[in-house]
């Protein structure tokens, strides 16, 4: 039976689509009837819903989405579920990946990774390169599982062999850092060549990448700038912010702040912490716009939230020199720690140096020069000379 919020909502729409005039038969299929339903005719989303509570799995997934969306209906997480798992009992593939998903996210239930990871599956067995693709990210990042890059990149593959954009962009990511699988860079290429061809934005933006670091290919900064502006068109935040550090730095462009500018704030807009950070560090600088500390540390908050390490560590120095706020030794500390987590070398050798002073914490020799050894571990060159000092 349908829920009361079900009842009404049907009893509406159906009278709606009574006093329509040409009421005709209903569609031959539920996506042309589905199509008809976005656009707010009323005889068609009357129509859906009767087709879901006839049990037609097909209509019930997309009466969950439009639940799911707030599409037609109000959005309503609770009624998407008992929609989509109408459409799950009977074997819909979509339907138990979109329940996965809002496991992941904890819509409409508490989040709960291992729910998801068992909806995923289900619907990965079924044959939907998605969910596989989607169970990959959870092997990658050990959610709701334990964490195996291995099989994250057997997840890939197998969405990857039914050409998901995605998936083939995840493989790129895994084989350009080595993960799960022995460092290849041109395999990488190969794959985010291959999302790239279907429009993907983030290929579209790694291959940038490729082309300003000269990993796997010839550095070429004005291929990179293509790239970036491909991936840009897409709407690819990121992309944004890397074009803006091209103008920035003169890199394939005649160096323009103002045009640094635009596009980092194009990205910070859209929530790129990176975008955020690199706005952040023009007003910092005042280079292209004037000099503002509490502008520069109201984009890095805004980065470190999503967990920008580096903004982190700007943060902490902030606190540490007194930068537009009053200096607070225990705020960069905390700052330097949150970066530090992150293994973000510069906040370690910072970190190295408050307790090596005594700054904001006990004087510690010891742990200062643990912290020391792990930034020259990461490459601080400041680091390393003061751990090889210390060596000798």
């Amino acid at each position: 039976m349908l829920a009361p919020a079900h009842k009404l909502v049907f009893a509406l729409l159906l009278a709606a689509a009574c006093a329509t005039a040409g009421y005709a038969a209903e569609p031959e299929d539920t996506q042309t009837l589905v199509l008809r339903a976005s656009k707010r005719d009323a005889a068609a989303i009357a129509s859906l819903f009767e087709r879901a509570q006839a049990k037609d799995a097909d209509a019930q997934f997309e009466a969950g989405q439009f639940y799911y969306r707030g599409e037609i209906v109000q959005r309503d997480f609770a009624l998407a579920l008992q929609w989509l798992r109408k459409a799950a009992a009977q074997g819909h593939a979509r339907a138990k990946n979109l329940i996965g998903h809002m496991y992941q996210e904890g819509l409409g239930v508490a989040r709960d990774d291992t729910q998801a990871r068992l909806w995923y599956r289900e619907a990965a067995d079924a044959g939907l390169p998605a969910a596989a693709n989607n169970l990959g990210w959870l092997y990658l990042k050990g959610l709701g599982t334990g964490k195996s890059p291995a099989l994250a990149l057997e997840w890939f593959e197998r969405a990857a062999e039914k050409a998901l954009p995605a998936a083939r962009y995840n493989l790129g990511y895994l084989y350009a850092g080595g993960i799960g699988t022995p460092q290849d860079s041109k395999r990488a290429l190969d794959y985010y060549r291959e999302s790239a061809a279907q429009d993907y934005a983030p290929a579209l933006r790694a291959l940038g990448w490729h082309y300003q670091t000269g990993q796997g290919v010839e550095r070429d900064d004005a291929e990179a700038k293509a790239w970036y502006e491909k991936a840009a068109a897409k709407g690819n935040a990121e992309a944004e912010a890397l074009l803006g550090q091209l103008y920035q730095q003169g890199l394939g462009v005649a160096r323009d702040l103002a045009a640094a500018r635009a596009h980092y704030e194009t990205a910070a807009t859209k929530g790129d912490p990176l975008g955020q950070l690199f706005l952040g560090w023009l007003y910092q600088q005042g280079a292209g716009v004037k000099q503002d500390y509490a502008a520069a540390l109201a984009w890095y908050r805004k980065a470190a939230e999503r967990g920008n390490a580096t903004a982190q560590n700007n943060i902490g120095h902030f606190y540490n020199a007194g930068l537009g706020v009053a200096r607070d030794d225990k705020q960069a500390i905390e700052w330097y720690r949150k970066a530090a987590e992150q293994d973000e070398p510069t906040a370690l050798y910072n970190l190295g140096y408050m307790y090596e002073e005594g700054r904001g914490v006990a004087r510690d020799l010891d742990q200062a020069f643990r912290y020391y050894q792990r930034a020259a571990e990461r490459g601080h060159e400041g680091a390393r000379r003061i751990v090889g000092q210390a060596q000798r």
